[in-house]
């Protein structure tokens, strides 16, 4: 069963989330409830569920606050935004944080079974994968350390569920300490060294990687392959006592030993991230955070590099590689699904000067705006959009990538699947306005089909519809509508015995007066005498 809890300061709204569906038919258990963030982080920590929901607006810590906390402490939690009010920036800010739904208040069994189901789905994938991953691994390496490898992963994720196992793995005993420091350490190219030196054969550009670690470090720090980032490795060192300083010192040191190593074997470019020391197995996850975020305030330009924290700290806010008139130009484009001129702007801005002095994280956060920008501005104006799962950043997937190029590659395709959804993309005028012709006639009875929503769906202009519409068709758009209409009100009128106001009304004339004004410039009859005639 997959734990949920449940983070809302009114009452009656988690008795009704309770009640709403059947939990345990979809294989949850809700184990906790709280009123506020503050009390909700103290559960997340102490229950570790599965599937989270938030209200945004609570006393004290709101949901966008605890979500932001949650995610750092339960990366693999599937946290969902509950509102009252539809607004976008909360929906946005969701987005940016990795968030998996948003539900607005008051909140329909339809909508929460739809959430319910798609984030059991997930949560089942990636038991899944996690379980191909470790059987694989197991095959492979067909060694304990590959089951050591995983718990240690997990413990640098924030999962210590396998400390409250009933039978505890007994290699918790031998990694056990008062303090942790981690460092991270990412092979900068992966990639190149994959296709050349070692000819495709990974598991010896790994192997020789972890071997390096493992003769530069003491008795006291573990190495070991991150779950799921091939080519990242961690170290882990504990220490006993309460003091800080000087283990991380010496921590430091043997990270900066360990650098010069790899640089005397010479093939390997890496960037190498320290985490400060602290207290307990919840700080194995704390200092793997810090030790992730120094790892990437290194540049695509520098060679192999040690950050440690005291120099992340120094670092400050970094500038955005974005200006606002760049965003809305990145926008327009987006919003006519104009994926050549949309690449085009990532391309200028990812050659840029800026971008070869930006830090990884620095472009990492620039990938993933531009991103949401694209998927916000390719639903904006389309209805068939709107209820489709949105897009979801990856932050591990453009970790695995070497440089520059690779990262603008991967943004491009991923930027053409978001223009590529709902409607399609048009090099060919000619194409939209036939398709457009298509559209209108099959849709005219069913929707208000007006200039305005053509213009928005089709990415073109009011001007420009008419104009090729003329030209392709040889007739002006409004009469081959109105043809259309006529038509179909004819085909009402002779088989039914419909209301004149009803067939006006599903014809698209919202007046009936109206529709009796146009039917008569145009058949010469009015509907009556149309009907008595027919």
């Amino acid at each position: 069963m997959y734990r949920v809890l449940i983070v809302e300061d009114e009452q009656i709204i988690r008795e009704g989330f309770k009640r709403t569906i059947e939990w345990e038919s979809f294989g949850l258990e809700i184990v906790g409830e709280a009123k506020d963030g503050a009390d909700g982080l103290a559960l997340a920590r102490l229950l570790r569920p599965h599937l989270i929901f938030a209200d945004v607006r609570m006393p004290g810590m709101d949901g966008l606050a605890f979500a932001e906390q949650a995610v750092k402490l339960l990366p693999d939690a599937k946290i969902v935004i509950v509102s009252g009010y539809k607004d976008y920036e909360y929906f946005r800010q969701s987005l940016q944080l990795g968030l998996f739904d948003y539900l607005l208040k008051p909140v329909e069994e339809e909508e929460l079974i739809r959430v319910v189901e798609n984030a059991v789905a997930r949560l089942d994938e990636l038991q899944t994968s996690r379980r191909r991953e470790i059987e694989a691994s197991s095959r492979l390496r067909k060694s304990e350390s590959v089951l050591h490898h995983v718990l240690l992963s997990r413990l640098t994720e924030g999962d210590l569920s396998p400390l409250r196992e009933s039978m505890p793995d007994p290699y918790l005993q031998e990694i056990a300490y008062d303090r942790y420091a981690a460092a991270v350490l990412r092979i900068d190219n992966y990639g190149e060294l994959a296709e050349g030196v070692y000819a495709g054969d990974e598991e010896a550009l790994l192997f020789t990687a972890v071997n390096i670690c493992e003769e530069s470090v003491g008795a006291d720090t573990v190495v070991f392959r991150q779950l799921g980032l091939k080519k990242q490795i961690t170290l882990l060192q504990g220490s006993a006592g309460t003091g800080s300083g000087q283990d991380l010192g010496e921590f430091q040191a043997e990270c900066a030993g360990l650098l010069e190593n790899f640089k005397r074997f010479g093939k390997f470019r890496i960037s190498l991230g320290l985490g400060r020391s602290h207290e307990g197995w919840d700080g194995i996850h704390r200092s793997y955070a810090e030790a992730c975020e120094a790892a990437e305030r290194t540049t695509f330009r520098s060679g192999s590099l040690l950050i440690v924290p005291a120099e992340a700290a120094e670092r400050g806010p970094e500038p955005r590689l974005a200006t606002a008139e760049f965003e809305e130009l990145f926008q327009s484009a987006c919003r006519q699904r104009d994926a050549k001129k949309a690449a085009a702007l990532l391309d200028a801005a990812l050659r840029s000067p800026e971008a070869e002095e930006a830090t990884r994280g620095q472009v990492y956060a620039f990938a993933a705006r531009m991103l949401d920008l694209a998927d916000h501005a390719a639903r904006t104006g389309s209805p068939a959009l709107e209820r489709d799962v949105p897009y979801l950043f990856e932050r591990f997937r453009v970790r695995t990538l070497d440089d520059l190029p690779q990262i603008r590659g991967w943004l491009f395709e991923e930027l053409a699947k978001l223009l590529s959804r709902g409607n399609p993309i048009y090099s060919d005028p000619r194409a939209l306005i036939r398709d457009l012709k298509e559209y209108v006639a099959r849709h005219f009875t069913s929707e208000e089909i007006t200039l305005g929503m053509l213009s928005s769906k089709f990415g073109m202009n009011i001007y420009q519809i008419c104009r090729l519409f003329k030209s392709e068709f040889g007739t002006n758009f409004h009469v081959f509508l109105t043809e259309l209409k006529m038509e179909k009100a004819k085909d009402y009128l002779r088989g039914s015995a419909m209301p004149v106001q009803d067939i006006a009304f599903l014809v698209g004339y919202k007046e009936t007066k109206y529709f009796f004004k146009v039917f008569k410039k145009h058949v010469g009859l009015t509907p009556s005498e149309y009907r008595s005639q027919a």
